[in-house]
């Protein structure tokens, strides 16, 4: 008896060659690229939003910050997502499974989003909690599901995934569109309800095509032994009653915005070194690989300066898009959180380390908007410009050493 048939339950492996109901593709990737359309819908419609509700005056709604305070704690939840999105994969492989790690951050992600439709600063604060669980939970798992959708000599793989980030920029570019307006028109919690009610459709598509998700009858790839599994549960739900209480108390005592800020920032710095200087001294790591880390670093670092400056079209460029871009067209005014709908899209493994580098530019950039109230608005971009300029000459100089110490790696 062959090892597919002892070891891969039915509906555990990839489907036949023959599904093919979708474009071509298997139907479970219309599954999972329209649970990512409404994910990302929810989650850029709500981050379009999100600082200029945070600069907006108590009396229309907002929560009367200032420009700087209000970037610089956009991009600290920014941050927050991130460094929860690398344990999101852990959790699949080890606990939970990916089809109940993507259902269950979800579901977390929809709460938060309701909660943030509630107009108190207290439902805010806990919506950001529950959206940055859920979104560390789904976004790490949802592409390993859609490339457990084929088999490994599955010709339609490449084309299966260009459908699948079209369907992310279809979401990330509606989401602002209709947050925005909504959001500027009838006021901010309208246009995070809209979000919520976006994560729901998604929910209910997913759920509902849950048949066709190859491995939906396995728990976790790696699973845990049971002992080490009950213990690594209470860990987590001691460690995130500790995380829940320190930010009550730091709400409690007028604190959470500044001090949660520095702290995030300083856990995004610390982490890559740490996670950088384990992989180098792991006696598991082969000399050849620890070669190929070196240029990784190089990669981390170029991808920190690039999504820093990136990201901040949802902070400081949505601030200066509400105070200084024209938001009229033929006599029509628009949101300035239409400027946001430009579609983004980022996946890959060494999963853990590239979500890092994306925490780290997250936490850079909640304490560099910090000055965008004290310098001059051509002073600040004109910087961001040439730190990009900077950088690209960096890379492009170091490819030649990049290329040889990466080979035969692509």
């Amino acid at each position: 008896m062959s090892r597919t048939e002892v070891d891969v339950p039915p509906g555990s492996g990839p489907p036949p060659k023959d599904d093919t109901a979708f474009f071509g593709q298997p139907r479970g990737l219309l599954t999972l690229s329209g649970l990512e359309v409404w994910e990302r819908f929810s989650f850029l419609g709500m981050q379009a939003i999100l600082v200029l509700y945070f600069a907006d005056t108590v009396a229309h709604g907002g929560m009367g910050m200032s420009s700087g305070t209000a970037a610089s704690v956009s991009a600290a939840y920014g941050t927050l997502v991130y460094l929860v999105s690398v344990a999101g994969g852990w959790l699949a492989d080890r606990i939970l499974g990916s089809y109940r790690a993507v259902l269950w951050g979800g579901i977390v992600i929809a709460c938060g989003h309701y909660a943030m439709a509630v107009p108190t600063a207290a439902m805010t604060w806990a919506g950001l909690g529950l959206i940055s669980a859920g979104t560390g939970l789904l976004k790490p798992n949802v592409a390993t599901m859609v490339g457990k959708l084929y088999r490994t000599d599955d010709e339609r793989r490449d084309a299966g995934f260009a459908l699948y980030y079209m369907a992310i920029n279809i979401g990330a570019f509606a989401g602002p569109l209709i947050t925005g307006w909504l959001g500027d028109h009838r006021g901010w919690q309208w246009g995070f309800s809209a979000a919520a009610i976006g994560m729901t459709f998604g929910l209910i598509q997913y759920v509902a095509g849950r048949r066709h998700l190859a491995g939906r009858k396995h728990a976790a790839e790696f699973a845990l032994a049971p002992d080490a599994m009950c213990r690594a549960v209470r860990l987590i739900v001691a460690g995130t009653a500790a995380v829940a209480l320190l930010a009550t108390l730091l709400a409690a005592a007028d604190r959470l915005t500044m001090d949660f800020v520095d702290l995030l920032t300083l856990i995004s710095v610390i982490a890559p070194v740490l996670y950088f200087a384990v992989m180098f001294a792991s006696p598991r790591v082969t000399a050849e690989e620890r070669g190929r880390l070196r240029p990784y670093i190089v990669l981390f670092l170029a991808s920190t300066v690039f999504n820093f400056i990136l990201f901040q079209a949802y902070s400081t460029m949505m601030l200066l898009a509400a105070s200084n871009a024209e938001t009229t067209l033929l006599g029509y005014d628009f949101p300035a959180s239409w400027y946001a709908s430009a579609p983004a899209a980022f996946s890959s493994q060494t999963m853990s380390l590239w979500f890092l580098s994306l925490a780290l530019a997250n936490g850079i950039q909640a304490q560099t908007v910090k000055l965008y109230d004290d310098v001059s608005k051509p002073a600040y971009f004109g910087v961001n410009g040439a730190l990009a300029v900077a950088a690209g000459l960096a890379v492009m100089a170091a490819a030649p050493w990049l290329r040889r110490t990466m080979h035969p790696v692509h």
